[in-house]
């Protein structure tokens, strides 16, 4: 699951390159023999795809994101948990964003709920505020600290995320 942020803020530049970074993330995963969902998120969900293994699908679907709207992790989050609980193998979701999570204590209880059902979270912010407080919700360890883009690193930033990915067979 790859959840775009297209609040207000990420209007015009930023939304083209998160734009361009999901697609590599998705080119990624696609290859690692992921089925990928896309999502837009800001104060709510925005709009989200099913899971497929059809880049066109997906690609379609990011070129359709534009910018409006606040922030607000939670609807996101629920939306993922019912998209991926029921399946088996490695389940991840993946988000980048350019704000806070809305409200922290909603979202910090719905990641735990995830992580207790071996569901990952993988985040990347814009900026060290936002990357700081999306990494209250990761899931990775390692110690290495919250994943943070620059404006003129986005896209390289949200395709980086997919190292958090386990590469496996065909299923």
């Amino acid at each position: 699951m790859v959840c775009l942020d297209v609040s207000g803020s990420m209007y015009g530049y930023p939304l083209s390159q998160a734009v361009l970074g999901c697609e590599r993330f998705v080119d990624e995963a696609l290859e690692g023999h992921y089925a990928v969902a896309m999502l837009f998120w800001h104060h709510a969900v925005a709009g989200s795809t099913g899971l497929t293994r059809d880049r066109g699908e997906l690609v379609r679907f990011l070129r359709t994101a534009t910018a409006g709207g606040g922030n607000n992790i939670v609807p996101t989050l629920d939306r993922s948990r019912a998209l991926l609980q029921d399946l088996a193998g490695d389940r991840v979701i993946a988000i980048f964003g350019d704000g806070d999570l809305g409200d922290p204590g909603a979202a910090t209880a719905r990641a735990a709920q995830l992580q207790a059902e071996n569901i990952r979270i993988i985040t990347c912010g814009l900026g060290q505020a936002s990357a700081e407080s999306l990494d209250v919700i990761s899931t990775e360890s390692g110690g290495a600290g919250p994943r943070v883009a620059a404006v003129d690193d986005i896209a390289d930033s949200i395709a980086g995320m997919s190292s958090g990915l386990r590469r496996r067979g065909r299923s």
